[in-house]
């Protein structure tokens, strides 16, 4: 397809324009897909505010956005899964496929991985991209292009859940009830965790999380944590603590609240250097898992939408047309509306 779209492009920290720019050109064995929605996440803004995330640094001018669903418009050469017309979402790391973690199925960890609104790397916030046709999955008719938006961050959760072998006999904390703790949140309750409790400071997300499935929620800046779970759990502690926080004094507190032979969760990225006490840690026989975004989850992320065991609708508070996507991130920076995940309609 040839012609122009419009992109948000950013130039520089707090300068994002909508600019018309080339559609970009498919090659063999992609598509091009319509986008419809895109989520504005947390890195996004980190971005846009900083215009850098760690060693990533946005040098030249940067098409943010990640999260997203679409339509599929054209096809390439080679293409034989997907079809024009077919509504999908796409994984947004595209990898090399051929090195040692892509071969063993940690794909996550391809040291060459191409990532969606990651310098120096074009995302989602524009009416049209490409997509490696191994990266989009078309989602079924009863999932509507606000929930495919959701299925990338449901996707962090259900890598957490994964890796942090969560299952029908585990009690789970969930330090943090932002966009990625709700999708934590949900995992755990698909991989069968009969008991969840969720910590946050805010009770307005806090009220979300005792909605859609947590079993207690505690207010952290009223009531002391660690306290409260060995309370909720007759002194023992919790079989599995997720941080999505990345506060480091909730990174501390996932040490005092798992039980012995316990695993420790780390999803949310913390300001600085966070120090864990290896003398409690060491005689507790704790596994400390990290997570870096998600590998083959993505089909199982998409079924528990469909099926209904994973609830990501509601969580979808604002939706601004693209014109306005400042706004948007407006919103999403300064709380207005007591926001959970904002979505650009494109």
């Amino acid at each position: 397809m040839k012609g122009m779209m419009k992109a948000a492009i950013l130039y520089k920290p707090m300068d994002m324009r909508i600019e018309k720019v080339k559609i970009p050109r498919i090659k063999p064995n992609e598509v091009l897909v319509r986008m419809k929605r895109v989520g504005i996440c947390g890195s996004d803004i980190h971005y846009y505010l900083h215009g850098r995330i760690a060693s990533f640094v946005v040098k030249e001018p940067l098409i943010l956005g990640h999260e997203c669903s679409g339509e599929i418009v054209e096809v390439g050469r080679g293409v034989s899964r997907l079809e024009i017309g077919q509504r999908v979402v796409i994984e947004p790391g595209f990898v090399c496929g051929k090195c040692p973690y892509c071969r063993s199925g940690r794909y996550n960890l391809c040291r060459t991985v191409k990532f969606y609104g990651t310098p120096p790397f074009n995302g989602t916030f524009a009416e049209y991209v490409t997509a490696p046709e191994q990266n989009v999955y078309p989602i079924p008719d009863n999932v509507s292009f606000e929930e495919g938006a959701m299925i990338e961050p449901l996707a962090v959760g259900m890598m957490a859940a994964k890796m942090g072998r969560i299952n029908v006999n585990d009690t789970v904390a969930v330090l943090g009830a932002g966009p990625i703790g709700q999708m934590v949140l949900q995992a755990a309750k698909v991989y069968g965790a009969p008991e969840i409790y969720v910590t946050d400071l805010l009770d307005y997300r806090l009220d979300y999380a005792k909605k859609y499935g947590a079993s207690e929620v505690i207010n952290a800046s009223s009531e002391n944590v660690v306290e409260r779970i060995m309370s909720l759990t007759d002194g023992e502690g919790v079989d599995v603590a997720v941080d999505a926080s990345g506060s480091p004094l909730a990174i501390r507190q996932t040490v005092d609240i798992v039980k012995p032979g316990g695993r420790i969760v780390l999803v949310g990225y913390p300001p600085s250097e966070v120090s864990l006490p290896i003398a409690e840690i060491l005689p507790k026989e704790l596994t400390i898992q990290g997570i870096h975004r998600y590998a083959n989850v993505y089909p199982a992320a998409i079924k528990a939408v469909s099926s209904g065991r994973a609830i990501v609708k509601p969580y979808v508070t604002h939706i601004f047309p693209f014109e306005k996507i400042l706004e948007g991130f407006e919103v999403h920076i300064k709380k207005i509306g007591k926001p959970m995940k904002i979505q650009i309609a494109i």
